[in-house]
């Protein structure tokens, strides 16, 4: 299976499938469509020269033939990833998205404190090389947690069993997806950049927190941005 069948198969069906239901219910109104368009821009802009980085450095690396070009070192699927599963975590929010009532965002000195705690377990990490891609995850995961922790634990907070389970289910399937892909050869991530602990014997525990803390950012960012639009 090629990277782009993998793409159409696991996120794009989905995609379109909870679109026209998200649509049915009316729940891709205005408010939500732009905060969906706001999210992907953010995850290209942000995730690009990271992914970049991962795959110049061979952390993670894909077989010829599975990709049909590259920008820099990235799979243009890759790109198509990064904004699809956005996406796809948004129509997930705009189906419970009317049920968020907080309004207005608290700073919070205590959810900046909070993020320090990745952001140090990430540089102790990057010190071993089996840590190096746990480390890469989440030093890079630190700015966006304390920019929304810092900007929202009190919205975030209040309004969490509304999104958790969509973050845990979401979390979940692309979990099982990845470990189809390296199983079936799409990508494969370096072995001895990681710390070899697996899911199922396959999925590296780092692919899960890495689909952990992105979806995180989207359902987050989401939430944030209905309790700014909740103000007046």
């Amino acid at each position: 299976m090629t990277y782009l069948e993998f793409l159409i198969l696991f996120i794009g069906i989905p995609l379109f499938a909870i679109s026209f239901w998200a649509y049915k219910k009316q729940c891709l109104d205005q408010k939500n469509i732009t905060g969906i368009g706001l999210m992907c821009v953010i995850a290209l802009v942000y995730t690009t020269p990271w992914d970049n980085y991962l795959i110049m450095e061979n952390i993670w690396s894909y077989p010829t033939g599975v990709v049909f070009a590259t920008i820099g070192y990235v799979p243009i699927e890759e790109y198509g990833f990064m904004v699809m599963q956005t996406m796809l975590a948004g129509v997930l929010w705009s189906l419970v998205s009317s049920k968020i009532n907080v309004s207005g965002l608290t700073p919070s000195g205590k959810g900046i404190l909070v993020s320090l705690i990745p952001g140090f377990v990430g540089a102790y990490c990057l010190s071993h090389e089996s840590g190096t891609y746990a480390g890469l995850i989440l030093v890079w995961a630190f700015p966006p947690l304390a920019l929304q922790w810092g900007l929202g634990a009190r919205a975030l907070l209040s309004s969490a069993k509304m999104w958790m389970p969509l973050w845990v289910g979401f979390t979940l399937y692309l979990c099982l997806a990845d470990a189809f892909a390296i199983s079936d050869g799409i990508w494969t991530i370096t072995s001895t950049t990681r710390s070899g602990i697996e899911i199922m014997g396959i999925l590296p525990i780092e692919e899960a927190l890495f689909f952990a803390l992105t979806n995180l950012f989207v359902l987050q960012g989401l939430c944030l941005w209905e309790t700014w639009r909740n103000k007046g």
